[in-house]
């Protein structure tokens, strides 16, 4: 090997060196260089973009508003606002994960999160996100199969303020049995729950009075509950359920039992006493009279609002429950009483019933200002009794507000105009139309959408 060779290599060698030492010299200052453009066009937007111009609690509010009202609730799906979100740009996902109210809500597919692990990590991390924010949960897809959400209900439960059972497989008929949302193993107490619904939209959910009862008492701060196509039933295999004591929730205000179409949730009642009450909807009376009074007497509740499907019975009968029922409640407002059994041969209904009772019984509901009564048909209607009773409740006394509204509803659409002309030729007709039209009132007679007193004079 030759002199000149053996210096020359080392020589090439430092050369080498040196220059890549430069590259990385250049690289760091062109990494300064773009970084320091960054942060100056991280500035620039600040004066040239509106949203940029915000404040990050302002931001926070528009992502929340983004974020709607979906009664199903978000749920781990890419195309779901919170997750759009987190995709548009790094500034924008750092104002998502730092909102925790954006992820307060999550529908859990039930089938997908027994089947799926990184579907039920997905469900973690969004409730994680909401921290420390009570959780808006939605259970969906329920089946006959044991459900694996064991982890997702003893971790996350405390934290449930609003639970939904919303919906169940809908190629299969067969209804959930209580028994199954024990595969949930709900935890012993639900501190921060203050909102119970049960909705299934495609099946009856059923379970007996003391399933129901298990159910409502770990949450001793419930404030709101709703029962829906719901049915209490004695499960196959099972003896009969001994007797329930009352279960006293403190803080229910809001109770709303049954559907229009099929539900016996009003069963429920007998075991229940709510001292604080305020509003109870009964859409379906399938309960003894007595069982509903008693239920008044225990709770002794200060009803604001009420909704209840009267029992046929005879007239006396009707009028008797109505005044044992509403006798003992001053605080009521809101009147909202279904005339699901009418007999269409039979003049017994629960308005030609209640309506005497109201223009004659000064002492009744004094603080009554909304009245609704859906009636089987409006043709039936005698337009004097009810002018009678409305100028009676409309009047200023000094037993009772003044009554602001009166409805008279009827389902049957399809002959609307012929019930029109029914009730047009009522002689005492001009004299409910005027009373419309008189003091600042409402009164609807007709269907939801048609006020048969708004109509013109002519028969159709």
């Amino acid at each position: 090997m030759s002199e000149g060779f053996a210096t020359t290599v080392p020589r090439l060698r430092q050369q080498i060196d040196e220059l890549s030492e430069a590259i990385e010299a250049q690289k760091l200052v062109l990494n300064n260089l773009m970084n320091a453009r960054s942060e100056i066009q991280i500035q620039l937007n600040s004066f040239l973009e509106p949203m940029a111009r915000l404040s990050l609690e302002i931001q926070s509010e528009i992502f929340l508003d983004c974020k709607g009202t979906d009664v199903h609730g978000s749920h781990s799906n890419p195309h779901c606002i919170p997750l759009l979100l987190l995709h548009v740009c790094h500034s924008w996902r750092d104002i998502a994960l730092s909102t925790p109210q954006l992820w307060d809500t999550i529908a859990i597919d039930l089938l997908r999160c027994s089947d799926d692990s990184h579907y039920s990590q997905l469900c973690a991390d969004w409730m994680d996100r909401a921290s420390p924010f009570p959780l808006s949960v939605t259970l969906q897809e329920m089946s006959e199969d044991n459900v694996d959400v064991d982890d997702l209900m003893h971790r996350y439960g405390p934290r449930v303020g609003k639970l939904t059972l919303l919906s169940f497989r809908t190629n299969d008929e067969n209804p959930v049995y209580y028994s199954q949302l024990h595969s949930l193993r709900i935890p012993s107490t639900f501190p921060m729950l203050r909102t119970l619904a049960i909705t299934p939209r495609e099946r009856s959910f059923l379970g007996s009075p003391a399933d129901w009862i298990d159910l409502l008492g770990v949450a001793p701060h419930l404030s709101k509950c709703e029962f829906t196509n719901s049915m209490m039933h004695r499960e196959p295999g099972k003896t009969q359920t001994q007797a329930v004591a009352p279960l006293t929730l403190a803080h229910l205000r809001d109770l709303r039992l049954g559907s229009r179409s099929s539900s016996n949730t009003a069963v429920i009642l007998p075991h229940l006493t709510l001292p604080a009450l305020e509003t109870l909807h009964i859409t379906m009376f399938d309960i003894l009279e007595q069982d509903l009074i008693e239920f008044l007497v225990r709770s002794s509740p200060p009803l604001r609002s009420l909704a209840l499907d009267v029992p046929k019975n005879t007239p006396q009968a009707m009028s008797n429950f109505l005044v044992n029922c509403l006798r003992d409640m001053p605080c009521l407002t809101d009147l909202e009483l279904f005339d699901r059994n009418h007999d269409h041969d039979n003049e017994l209904d629960v308005f030609s019933v209640f309506i005497p009772i109201l223009g004659s019984t000064e002492s009744l509901l004094p603080n009554l200002q909304n009245l609704t009564i859906w009636h089987s048909s409006i043709e039936s209607v005698q337009c004097k009794g009810l002018v009678s009773a409305l100028e009676a409740r409309f009047a200023i006394q000094p037993s009772h507000t003044p009554l602001n509204s009166f409805r008279l509803l009827t389902e049957r659409n399809y002959d609307s105009t012929r019930q029109f002309n029914v009730l047009y030729s009522d002689p005492f007709f001009p004299a409910l139309r005027q009373l419309m039209r008189d003091g600042n009132r409402t009164i609807h007679v007709g269907t939801m959408k048609d006020n048969f007193l708004a109509r013109t004079n002519e028969i159709g």
